[in-house]
């Protein structure tokens, strides 16, 4: 029995030494958080909701600190990008969510050395279900990181179109590109929140100093979305060779209505092979049952009887 308890206490200890290092180190990060509100701006980019969104909440932080375990990744600039495309882009979002990658892989391989222990199974088994187990655990935030990505994604993707057809009006009324940006994203705010919040950053970053051409390649980047990209590319040109932004953003728009109707054709046309399984598997086998069923029980008793009979 005591040897059950050994994986528990080992993680218990783990989180125990967590916490202290966080407690130790916490007042070094409150006089640089607060440094870092007062001059408004790190590397670049605002320091405010607008521009980060959301604090992470106080619950996750001592998590970060089991993010020494795997220092490749809290310096990687893809993660970052990826947390961005995901809608975090707090400064301690890739120690965060590194730690969480450690705790989860390490509570998986933990969960399945107990099951494997309980059920009394062979060494080799013990050791395949627990790196199975291990890898389920490492790989599972990622896969919650990409879903939140296809979410924006697609939430972007559909409202962009929209988006710039006011940006046009906004422009061709006579605003700048900054305030166009600002009213639009004030009034997408109830369709698509998150292209609300992006134009607020591209803003918010252009407001802080950083170049028009940087604020708008920064955006594409925490989009990830091909759309976007093709209207940073349009904006950065028309800025280059003096073309008429207006003009520029009225095409792109039409070509990005003409890409969502071909997407929403494709997915019409992609309906009927999807419904293959649920029809054959689903449907059809209840289908045979209640058509063949008084038949078939006609049959059955139409033979009980010539048995009978004879």
């Amino acid at each position: 029995m005591i040897i059950y308890l050994v994986p528990i206490l080992v993680t218990l200890m783990i989180l125990t030494a967590a916490v202290g290092i966080y407690q130790i180190n916490v007042r070094s990060r409150r006089v640089a958080n607060r440094l870092q509100q007062v001059v408004g701006a790190v590397d670049g980019a605002l320091l405010d909701e607008e521009a980060t969104g959301p604090a992470i909440p106080a619950a996750l932080r001592p998590i970060a600190f089991l993010a020494w375990l795997m220092p490749g990744q809290i310096e990687s600039e893809i993660l970052k990008w990826d947390l961005a495309q995901g809608g975090y882009r707090q400064l301690d979002a890739p120690r965060v969510f590194t730690g969480i990658r450690v705790l989860s892989t390490a509570f998986f391989g933990l969960s399945g050395l107990l099951v494997t222990l309980y059920l009394r199974l062979t060494n080799v088994e013990t050791a395949v279900i627990s790196a199975i187990a291990c890898l389920i655990g490492y790989y599972l935030p990622v896969m919650v990181l990409r879903s939140k990505q296809n979410r924006r994604k697609m939430e972007i993707t559909l409202a962009l179109p929209d988006a710039l057809d006011l940006l046009v009006i906004c422009v061709e009324a006579g605003q700048a590109l900054n305030a166009a940006l600002v009213r639009v994203g004030r009034e997408c705010e109830f369709q698509s929140p998150v292209l609300a919040q992006e134009l607020r950053t591209v803003n918010a970053e252009m407001r802080a100093g950083i170049a028009r051409t940087q604020a708008l390649r920064n955006f594409a980047l925490r989009s990830g979305v091909d759309d976007v990209r093709a209207f940073v590319a349009v904006m950065i040109q028309s800025d280059r060779f003096g073309t008429s932004v207006a003009h520029a953003l009225r095409v792109h728009s039409d070509s990005l209505r003409v890409r969502r109707r071909q997407r929403a054709e494709e997915s019409a046309r992609k309906a009927p092979v999807k419904l293959v399984f649920p029809l054959v598997f689903c449907i059809f086998p209840e289908l045979l049952v209640v058509i063949l069923a008084p038949g078939m029980l006609a049959l059955f008793r139409a033979l009980s009887e010539m048995a009978s009979g004879n």
